[in-house]
């Protein structure tokens, strides 16, 4: 079994549900939903309006609201975790960058598009918090923030850097809402993961960022900690731009390269917080992948996108929180939305809170278009 040098020792939130850990987790065990249609989209002749957006920061100039909710994010970590900041690290995982900017540019050809590329965010953070360590940012579609934690642990771990604040943001996109609502992949009410009557999911916007510190380090300052990142399993099947594989197969591999990673054994994965988009393919190649892996005995899995929506880049950092959460608390979050499992998925689907007492890992699976696959397998302390 492999021990972790990599301690979570801060958490920095902010979600349309709640901008604190706690009140997200107690949110989605109250099965809250931040989705609701939206006045904008509307007047803007969307025929698909819900949405989760973040309405407790508003004060923000349009072109700079993911680096406004990055630093917000990232800020919120380093506090939390009482750390010293020299030589530590930023890396960043997203998706579309600030849309806002392309979407002006459109229209302005006075617009500088290089402003609202995706690194301009870990930019902005290295800036505002001071930072002198490594900076990357992970453009790996959905998956983003996964990669993005899991390799910060790996340089943490190889001795390369003693700290590095890791997760992910999104800015709602109109542009991304768009193409989803035009791939016909946008539900027509509520996202409902791996339900009968699922037809599509529905955007969010998030940035959630871990401070992330060496074991000895975390303990010679006797710093809290909320648990270890504990291994990053990847894959890419590369089957279709924006399909899975339907058998789930290269998801499969990603959740079993992770847990061969953390020399474990499967038994040892004792819930899983699922990509669980709502999507009809998605959701069913998902399903399979799990039953694959797990054959003996699946594990409990959840999907919080039917709460927050689905944050692209942010997603799976926003996911990784929660499961930080779930194993400090020894609770499982509900699957918000979903009330009849469509028959044909074969899961243990929590869909009411559960006490989770021996809760001992969690694996936060994230996927994404091109057949990125990825699973982080995280421990409790």
């Amino acid at each position: 079994m492999h021990e972790s040098n990599v301690a979570i020792t801060g958490i920095g939130i902010t979600t349309p549900l709640s901008n604190s850990p706690e009140g997200l987790f107690d949110a989605l065990l109250d099965k809250r939903s931040a989705l609701k249609e939206w006045d904008d989209l509307i007047e803007a002749g969307f025929s698909q309006t819900v949405a989760a957006r973040i309405e407790s920061i508003t004060d923000t100039n349009e072109f700079d609201r993911g680096k406004t909710l990055s630093c917000i994010a990232a800020q919120l970590a380093v506090d939390n975790a009482g750390i010293n900041l020299s030589s530590t690290g930023v890396f960043v995982g997203t998706c579309m960058g600030e849309s806002s900017i392309f979407e002006a540019a459109a229209s302005n050809t006075d617009i500088n598009i290089f402003e609202g590329l995706g690194f301009q965010y870990a930019s902005a953070i290295k800036k505002e918090l001071k930072l002198e360590g490594p900076v990357r940012t992970f453009g790996c579609a959905c998956a983003s923030g996964n990669y993005a934690i899991g390799s910060a642990a790996q340089m943490i771990e190889a001795g390369m850097v003693n700290s590095i604040v890791a997760g992910g943001v999104e800015p709602f996109s109109k542009i991304a809402h768009l193409g989803f609502m035009r791939s016909r992949a946008m539900a027509t009410d509520r996202c409902q993961p791996f339900s009968e009557g699922r037809d599509g999911m529905q955007l969010g916007e998030a940035a959630a960022f871990l401070m992330l510190e060496h074991k000895t380090s975390a303990l010679r300052r006797k710093a809290k900690i909320y648990g270890y990142i504990n291994s990053l399993g990847l894959s890419c099947d590369a089957y279709h731009p924006t399909a899975p594989l339907p058998d789930g197969s290269g998801m499969a591999i990603a959740m079993s390269n992770a847990i061969r990673q953390a020399h474990l054994s499967k038994g040892h994965i004792d819930w899983i917080c699922a990509h669980g988009t709502g999507t009809k393919l998605s959701d069913l190649a998902e399903s399979k992948a799990i039953q694959h892996v797990f054959s003996e005995k699946t594990p409990p899995v959840t999907s919080i996108k039917g709460a927050v929506g689905h944050s692209l880049g942010a997603a799976s950092a926003v996911e990784a929180v929660v499961c930080i959460m779930a194993l400090n608390h020894k609770q499982l979050p509900p699957t918000v939305g979903t009330n009849k499992i469509d028959p044909s998925i074969d899961l243990d689907l929590v869909c009411s809170p559960r006490e989770a007492g021996s809760i001992q890992y969690a694996m936060n699976c994230a996927y994404g278009f091109g057949g990125i696959n990825s699973a982080l397998i995280i421990q409790r302390p």
